[in-house]
C-alpha cells in the first residue's frame, strides 16, 4: 500500500535532507540583524528624544524575543519530518 504524505497546501511532500550550512548561516544572520537592528532603532529613538538609554534596552529587548521566535519557527521547520 502506497501512502502519500501531503503538505498543508496539498502538495506532496518532497523528503528532505540534512540542513545544509547555507541555511543555517541565513538563519545565524537574520538572528543577528533582528538583534542589531532592535539596538540601532533603539538609539536612534533615543538620539531624537534625549532619553539615553531607555529605548536602546527596549529595543534590545524586542530584538532579542523577536529573534528567538524567527530562531524557534526556522528550527522546528527544519526537524520536521
Amino acid at each position: 500500500m502506497n501512502i502519500r504524505r501531503l503538505q498543508p497546501s496539498g502538495r506532496p511532500a518532497v523528503p528532505q535532507g540534512p540542513v545544509s550550512p547555507r541555511e543555517l548561516i541565513g538563519v545565524g544572520s537574520a538572528i543577528a540583524a533582528l538583534i542589531a537592528g532592535g539596538m540601532l532603532l533603539g538609539w536612534f529613538v533615543d538620539s531624537r528624544t534625549g532619553a539615553t538609554p531607555t529605548f536602546v534596552l527596549v529595543g534590545l529587548a524586542v530584538g532579542i524575543v523577536t529573534a528567538c521566535f524567527y530562531a524557534y519557527v526556522k528550527f522546528k521547520s527544519f526537524l520536521k519530518d
